[in-house]
């Protein structure tokens, strides 16, 4: 049985990182949450549109993850694709080289309707704020990644830019949960200070807030309480993907134990494993993050 519903791009990413040759990979929330899933030995509903120009190789790994596609549609001339350059402190610039068609409320199937919960994944403007208010009158929980709000276009460059998403405070309140990065966040609420961005969002009334900070791991807030998430050593190859891991193993737990930190304890190592490898294909399974975890935290234990 199905716990949760991704919708978002699934995309075509160019990796370009110092000192390597160009890397090209299926990416995209849909695709690192069905591989996160896989390894966690569950399953999830993608709702997601490519154009006619994907790649075939690349319906082939959407079809290893044993995701159910019923929501997965190809339509229209291109796909969502990006060029994602990194520095050698994992910084990334990342330019657009074209979108897909958007995703509406119409493009869920309505045996998804059933679902618990529901994360919105948009990773440049392929969904309209308002499925956020149509999601909340059918699902019970209703997640959202924020990067897709808060990207807009240089026209002469094609790169991605942050801009301040208007009227956040509208939609904020009809969210379970938010997932940000800490330049997200800020670039949401148009402040310099994580601080104040992090104020700024519990106050407009998101009941939990999803911070994370990459090396620094991530911050997490519920109830007026503060969980503070470690980053989980690893040896890092390809960051690509690692907010998405992190996201959808935090989900998929906190479903189930509604514990945060445990939660989220699970969600850094799954995000750890990412990390050390390129692309979407999980090469871990849940037994190598709980023994991970044992190892780093000899406290820890399984719920």
């Amino acid at each position: 049985m199905m716990n949760l519903i991704v919708l978002g791009s699934i995309t075509e990413d160019l990796i370009r990182i110092p000192n390597e040759n160009d890397k090209h990979f299926i990416g995209g929330v849909p695709v690192y949450a069905a591989s996160t899933a896989k390894a966690l030995g569950e399953s999830i509903g993608v709702v997601s549109k490519v154009g006619t120009d994907f790649h075939l190789k690349n319906l082939k790994i959407i079809n290893s993850l044993d995701a159910d596609l019923n929501g997965f549609k190809i339509i229209g001339s291109t796909s969502m694709k990006f060029e994602n350059k990194y520095d050698l402190k994992g910084r990334r610039t990342q330019r657009v080289l074209s979108v897909s068609e958007k995703i509406s409320f119409r493009d869920i199937p309505e045996i998804y309707y059933d679902v618990h919960c529901i994360h919105l994944g948009p990773v440049f403007n392929e969904i309209d704020p308002e499925l956020i208010n149509e999601v909340r009158n059918t699902f019970d929980f209703v997640s959202l990644d924020g990067q897709g709000f808060t990207r807009s276009l240089d026209e002469k460059t094609r790169k991605v830019i942050l801009e301040p998403w208007l009227n956040y405070e509208e939609y904020l309140p009809k969210l379970d949960v938010l997932k940000v990065d800490d330049s997200e966040l800020k670039g949401i609420t148009a402040t310099n200070r994580l601080k104040d961005a992090i104020e700024l969002a519990l106050k407009s009334g998101v009941k939990l807030l999803v911070v994370t900070k990459a090396h620094k791991g991530a911050i997490i807030f519920h109830e007026k309480k503060r969980y503070d998430i470690p980053a989980i050593p690893a040896n890092v190859i390809d960051e690509t993907g690692a907010g998405d891991t992190f996201i959808t193993a935090f989900l998929l737990e906190y479903l189930k134990t509604k514990d945060c930190y445990y939660s989220g304890l699970v969600a850094a190592a799954a995000a750890s494993f990412k990390i050390s490898n390129s692309g979407p294909i999980p090469n871990y399974t849940r037994e190598d993050i709980l023994n991970k975890l044992k190892a780093f935290l000899p406290d820890f234990e399984e719920k």
